[in-house]
Order: structure tokens, then sequence, then C-alpha cells
């Protein structure tokens, strides 16, 4: 409310399913409608506040998933929508009385931000509208493999793709390739050495008795040439989530889930068929073999759970009695037998897939994990543990998948565990136990060290398994790791990267924190690099500028092995020595 306006902040919705604000104003005497003042559907406003004279509306507008918040105005008068600027946090408490003097403070920090609004209110490239082009971050990073000096990144931006040059000094600030408009927002689409593989056409076919949606069609697009090298139509790709997809290194099979989720499916990118299906061999017994056992046999085979009785109880308890506790035991145990059985039948929640690609690891929501082997198209596995549900969301796997580290929670002694697993023998190798908070967990190549970050700590935990040694890093002051938390180790294991907030990378065998980066902006996705050196990219929530990150002393070797092969996009067409200068 101010002198001459009730305003009234409303979102609609707009075309292609997104939505629009409308600031409708109103007499604040006769509450009669005035006009509208158009803004943009990006505008996810928390908080709002007017200045003293009534000429100005003062938006703050938060993002949780960005952890973005952007400071946006609106001229009463002239209706003029502009984007002021925006920092990294979630915006906590916001007022802007004058212009000059726009104060707002932050979840998680001690200190006000103030902000002179006057300089920036007659900069007309700061106005905004909805047909302005937005600049969106980055959703998804893909080094080239046999092409090392470039990346690919999906942008958060349907349809739009950039081609980055790690190599070249001059191209760190602008992408060597732009693309807009590839694909929709219902296509699945992967990079692999350099090319674009969009499965598109999504309709229902009737390949069973219930009519079902498939991707028909193939795209492939060469993003050096510029043009679609390829279309292959008659293809039947079950959707999945473009996560579960994976596109093995050949770039001819795609690896996802069948329409049930209870195996893996191989697609030959070639034909369009099922190349394989990856099936778990059950050979525990089913569930009607299991309710054909008799409480007598599990009496004779199984030492039942005894229920907790006192000594005097115990004294006292007649024949019959003990009888009957034992049966209700056997039943008990009968009931848990059949329960676990059941869980065999499981569709499968989540999968990883090693580093190059040879073995899956499966989880069900269950007591039990399945590993397969990829060469072989064979179950290799079935890890279980009665007393703990097995999920893979805290969990690494070895670049060549002969060890499993993850979380669980010991059910029977109340006791949260890490636990290390040999996939190749199907074994527990070692386990941890008293560790609650586990966020996020790395293991070596050798999977004879193991570090992990534990949730509202400022500190990495180090463990090696075949030595025992537990050993603890202290990191800076204002290192928090959260859920979110992401966690890399290198150079054999001697090294560790965290990314939680903040960049930092950690000497894990002189148990040392060595370095922080703070990033001004929010970090929405992140692809580090296997090798001896350590690199890590970085894509931003709200720019498609990627950030390659790498130590000072390592940059010019890294350089000089990377910049071996020949740039691709002509980058070369200028001068050359500018790289060996810079």
């Amino acid at each position: 409310m101010t002198e001459d306006y009730l305003l009234l902040f409303c979102r609609y919705p707009y075309k292609q399913g997104s939505d629009i604000i409308h600031i409708e104003l109103f007499s604040p005497e006769s509450f009669q409608y005035l006009r509208m003042i158009l803004g943009c559907g990006q505008d996810n406003i928390s908080q709002v506040t007017v200045n003293r004279e009534g000429t100005h509306v003062v938006a703050f507008c938060s993002s949780v998933q960005t952890g973005i918040t952007k400071l946006v105005t609106w001229n009463l008068e002239t209706e003029d929508h502009k984007h002021i600027t925006h920092f990294p946090g979630i915006l906590t408490k916001g007022i802007c009385r004058h212009l000059r003097f726009c104060l707002g403070i932050c979840s998680g920090q001690r200190y006000l931000r103030l902000w002179d609004l006057t300089s920036r209110m007659t900069d007309q490239t700061l106005t905004y509208n909805i047909h302005k082009t937005r600049s969106d971050g980055t959703e998804e990073i893909i080094p080239m493999g046999k092409n090392p000096r470039y990346a690919v990144c999906f942008s958060a931006r349907v349809g739009s793709v950039y081609v980055w040059n790690l190599a070249r000094h001059r191209f760190l600030c602008r992408p060597v390739r732009v693309h807009h408009g590839l694909y929709s927002s219902t296509d699945a689409v992967f990079a692999h050495d350099l090319k674009l593989y969009i499965f598109t056409d999504r309709s229902s076919i009737s390949c069973t008795d219930v009519p079902s949606p498939r991707f028909q069609t193939l795209l492939v697009y060469d993003l050096l040439k510029r043009s679609y090298v390829r279309r292959q139509t008659g293809m039947s790709i079950i959707p999945c989530p473009q996560h579960e997809y994976r596109l093995l290194e050949d770039g001819r099979t795609l690896l996802g889930l069948s329409e049930t989720r209870d195996h893996l499916v191989l697609w030959d990118l070639d034909s369009g068929s099922i190349k394989h299906q990856i099936q778990a061999s059950r050979q525990a017994e089913s569930v009607e073999s299991s309710s054909s056992i008799t409480d007598h046999d599990l009496l004779l085979q199984y030492t039942p759970r005894r229920e907790t009785m006192m000594p005097w109880d115990i004294r006292t308890e007649s024949k019959s009695a003990m009888k009957r506790r034992l049966e209700r035991e056997a039943q008990r145990e009968k009931e848990q037998r059949m329960k676990l059985d059941r869980e065999k039948y499981n569709a499968i929640d989540q999968y990883l897939l090693s580093g190059d690609d040879q073995m899956v690891v499966c989880s069900y929501f269950a007591h039990h994990l399945n590993v397969f082997s990829m060469a072989s198209q064979e179950h290799l596995h079935m890890l279980e543990d009665q007393s703990s549900l097995l999920n893979l969301h805290t969990a690494a796997l070895t670049h060549s998948g002969s060890h499993l580290v993850l979380t669980s929670y010991n059910q029977d002694e109340h006791t949260p565990t890490v636990t290390l697993w040999d996939l190749h023998k199907g074994t527990v190798d070692k386990k941890l136990k008293n560790e609650p908070g586990v966020c996020c967990v790395s293991l070596s190549d050798d999977a004879s060290r193991v570090v992990f970050g534990v949730t509202g700590s400022n500190k990495l935990n180090v463990w090696e398994p075949f030595s025992g040694n537990i050993k603890s890093i202290s990191g800076y002051g204002n290192l928090c790791i959260e859920a979110s938390s992401k966690l890399y180790t290198t150079e054999g294991g001697t090294r560790a990267v965290l990314l939680s907030g903040q960049l930092s990378l950690w000497d894990v065998e002189g148990c040392r924190f060595l370095s922080v980066l703070s990033l001004d902006a929010h970090v929405r996705c992140w692809r580090p690099f296997r090798g001896g050196e350590v690199s890590v990219l970085l894509g931003l929530s709200h720019s498609p500028a990627l950030i390659n990150v790498r130590p000072t002393s390592r940059t010019t070797s890294t350089r000089k092995r990377v910049s071996g092969e020949g740039d691709l996009f002509g980058e070369s067409s200028s001068s050359e020595e500018e790289d060996e200068d810079t």
C-alpha cells in the first residue's frame, strides 16, 4: 500500500506452460481497478517493498534450487521493469525505504548487504521483459574423451548447447561454438565425440497389449559440421529420466531401464533394436516356495531371535508357554524371510556405472544389491545384508568397478555403517561402524583409501580399510558440509576435491587442508577430470560460463599436454603466441 496505490501481485498462467507476473493497481480510497503493470515469469518473488516516495517497487526473488537471489524493480509511473543485480544466498529479510539505501540479510550470513539503486535506475540495458533472451545456467558438463581439449555443456535453457575449448586462454570466457533449438524438453540428448545423439518423436506404439510411449527417431548432429549427419527411424527406446540413460564409450550402444524397471536394457543404435537384456538370476527361493516352509522346518533349521524375557519369567515358564513362544518367533522369522524374498522382485531404484563402463550396481530399495558385468552381460553377484536397507544415494565405485563403498544403517544393532564391498567376489571387505551423518563419500582406485564427509562438520574423515587407520582432516573456518556436498579423490587417493558452497583442495596423504576457492555464484553442476592432475569443471546456475579450475603450479604442463592434438573449430587461425605467453 502507498499513498496513491493498492498493489496486488498476481501470477497467471502463460503460453507453453510458463507463468507471468502482473501487478494490479487499485485506488486506496475506493478500491477501484486502475491499471496493470507487466512483470515476467522468472521473477520468483519472495519479498516486496516500496520506497518511501511510492515511486518504485523493489522485489527480492530468491530461488532455493539455484541459491541465487535477484533484485528487481518496477517504476510505478513509467512501468519500467529492471533486473538490477543478483547475488549468492537466500534472502531472509529485505527493505528499501530509499533507493539509495536498499538493505538485505541472507540466511547463514552475519552481515548486511547494502545497495545504491539510484545509479542504475536510468540504465536501459537492465530493462527486462518476457521477450528478452534469458541467460540460463549449465545443466550438464560432458568432457570429450577422444578430444580432451573440448567440453560440451547442455544449458538449462532447453535446446541450447555450448562447446568450450579448455586449452586456449583466449577462449576461457567465451565458447567456440553455440547452438540453439536443437531439441525440445521431451527429447533425450547425449554428447559423444563432438556429436549429439537426440532421441525424439516420442509417441505411443502398440508393441504390447497396452500402448506405451517410445522414442522412435534418432538424430545425430555433428557439432563440428553444424549439420545433422544421420536420421534413423523405427527405433523403440523406452523413455526414462535423462540421468538414467548412459551412452557407452563407442557411441553405438545405449544403456537404460526396461519399462517395468526390473532389468537393464542395451539398445543397438545402429539397428535400433534391443541388443541385450541384463536380468538378475534369482537363485533364491520364490515367494511360493517360501510359503511352503513350515514352522517345524524353521525351528529345526534356524535359531530364532529370542523374545526379551526377565530371568524370573524364564524360570517360571512352562513347556507349553515355551512352545508357543518358539512358534511365535518362528512365525516372525518366516514372515521376515518371505518379506526379503519378495524384495527380489522390486523395481530398480537407482544404478551406478563404473568409470570404464564395465560394471553396474543396481539398488532396489531393499536389503540387497545386484552386480552385473557389462562385458559379458551377466549377473555376477547379489550383495545381501538382512539387517540393513542398501541404497546407492551415498555411495561410490572405483573406476574399474572392483569395489563399492556405501553407507547403511544396521537395524538390529542400531548402528550407522560405512561398508566396503568387493564386487568381484561379492563379499564385504571391511566395515566401519558408528559413523552417523555421512553425506558424501569417495574412494581411491585401489580401494585402499576412503574419504567421506559428515553433515554439519567442517572436516573430512579418511579411512584406510585394509590397514584399519582412521584419521580426520580439519578444514577452514566457515566450511559446513551438507547433503548436497560433492567429493572426489584423485592422484591415487592422495588428493581430494570438495564442493560444498566453496571448492576446496585437500592433501589426504599429508592430512592437511590446502586451499579454497570462494565463488560469487551458485554452482549447478561439476565434472572432475580423471588423471594425474587435479582439474574440475564448474557450471553455474545463472550463466552459461564454464569455469576450469586446476592448481596454478600444474597449469603450464597440463596445457602443453592437452594442446598437442590441434584445434578443430578454427581457434588457431589467429595468433598462436598468445597461448604460449599467457
